[in-house]
């Protein structure tokens, strides 16, 4: 006697093979391969509601308060985003903050969250290394002079390493990122952006600082650009930069 169970969808690829109909069973071909389902699909409300998929609903809400924060971070930084050639960015985004959350190992089950795992070395550690441009990191084309003070709101940098053209130029931003961790709020202030069209110049850039007790996370942007009369046309390059340059966890 053989016996089956599925809850959702299963390959057949087994020794016992049928089409149409067994039971509460259903079976056809797609794409090449024998697919059994219950008739009807998965009833979400079983999700919601039965014992069993107790951790499922556990993972489900972890990884939807990393959705949240990850939506959150890109959609902050939208505009300075557009200029980096990375077509996932969402989910570059998305696999740090899981990362970071999933370095909470003392919570259980459901309870793990971005804050509580930021709060550990190995959080920390993550989260730091934070690339915005993921293909190209920050210090690979900037070295940072004097680090970003929270008290004062300034970082000093020098651009290098980027290959300009002629009439290109380089801006430089100083972004000050606050998010509400439990709404998930966003606001974004700016240093404003200085341009350089010569590499090796130290760049000092000054943000306000707030004093909302929320987390805040300090990025640089430096991109390519090219200044058309009054106007800065900006372009979409591999060697444009953007990367976290220090937070602060309240």
């Amino acid at each position: 006697m053989y016996e089956f169970y599925f809850d959702f969808m299963a390959k057949n690829v087994g020794l016992i093979q049928f089409e149409g109909s067994i039971g509460d069973l259903v079976a056809y071909h797609r794409n090449g391969s024998l697919i059994i389902q219950r008739k009807g699909g998965f009833n979400g409300e079983r999700l919601k509601t039965e014992e069993r998929y107790e951790s499922v609903r556990k993972r489900q809400s972890e990884f939807g308060n990393c959705a949240k924060l990850a939506s959150g971070i890109k959609r902050a930084m939208a505009w300075w985003l557009q200029w980096i050639p990375e077509n996932m960015i969402y989910n570059h985004i998305q696999s740090v903050v899981m990362g970071v959350k999933n370095c909470d190992v003392l919570s259980e089950k459901g309870a793990k969250t971005f804050e509580k795992g930021l709060r550990t070395p190995a959080g920390t550690a993550l989260f730091r290394k934070f690339q915005l441009s993921p293909k190209r990191s920050l210090s690979a084309g900037t070295i940072v002079v004097a680090p970003f003070n929270f008290e004062t709101g300034t970082v000093s940098v020098t651009p290098h390493h980027y290959k300009l053209k002629s009439r290109m130029q380089l801006g430089v931003e100083l972004l000050l990122l606050q998010i509400d961790l439990n709404t998930y709020d966003y606001k974004v202030l700016s240093s404003g952006v200085q341009y350089c069209d010569a590499l090796h110049q130290t760049i000092d850039l000054q943000v306000a600082v707030p004093q909302e007790a929320v987390f805040m996370a300090a990025f640089l942007f430096v991109g390519k650009c090219e200044k058309v009369g009054k106007s800065t046309v900006w372009m979409r390059d591999v060697e444009n930069g953007f990367g976290l340059l220090d937070f602060k966890l309240v």
